[in-house]
């Protein structure tokens, strides 16, 4: 046999070990580091837990007391009335509290609302206004939301209360 012709012992078992090697090592290797982020990524994004209050009902959220009075069609939108009694010392303030209107399709406008609505007391009643501009068409379709949003949010779902008009 010439020295062209020989082959090495077990060469020819190389090629399918190297594939077999290649084809555990490498998805474990992408995958591993991806599938960590995507838990990272999961656990930090933005989830709604969110409480839908009957017609007329009312709910907690933020240490208050949350009831609907009413959402009302304007010129350019909406104006919402909400009633707010406080529970504790922490539920006094809406600085932290968002208002918006969505509708069916999951769309959202946010709501401004008055500036001297933090002047709460602990278990008496203050009406909260907000209003905004929402398209003509949807105006007498949408919801109204008070969402809880902290300056620092923890991981986890953020409180979200929904009413039915």
């Amino acid at each position: 046999m010439s020295a062209e012709t020989r082959e090495e012992p077990g060469a020819g078992r190389r090629n399918p070990w190297t594939a077999v090697a290649l084809a555990v090592v490498l998805p474990v290797a992408v995958g591993l580091p991806l599938w960590r982020q995507l838990g990272y990524y999961d656990r930090h994004r933005y989830h709604e837990a969110v409480t839908t209050v009957p017609a007329g009902g009312g709910a907690v959220l933020n240490h208050a007391s949350w009831r609907l009075l009413d959402l009302r069609r304007t010129g350019t939108g909406v104006r919402l009335r909400l009633r707010m009694t406080a529970l504790d010392k922490d539920g006094t303030s809406t600085l932290e509290d968002l208002f918006e209107v969505r509708d069916e399709r999951g769309r959202r406008w946010q709501l401004e609302s008055d500036p001297l609505n933090d002047l709460g007391q602990v278990g008496r009643p203050v009406t909260i206004a907000a209003s905004g501009v929402v398209p003509a068409d949807v105006a007498d379709r949408v919801f109204p939301v008070v969402r809880y949003a902290p300056l620092k949010q923890a991981p986890g779902p953020v409180p979200v209360l929904r009413f039915r008009r």
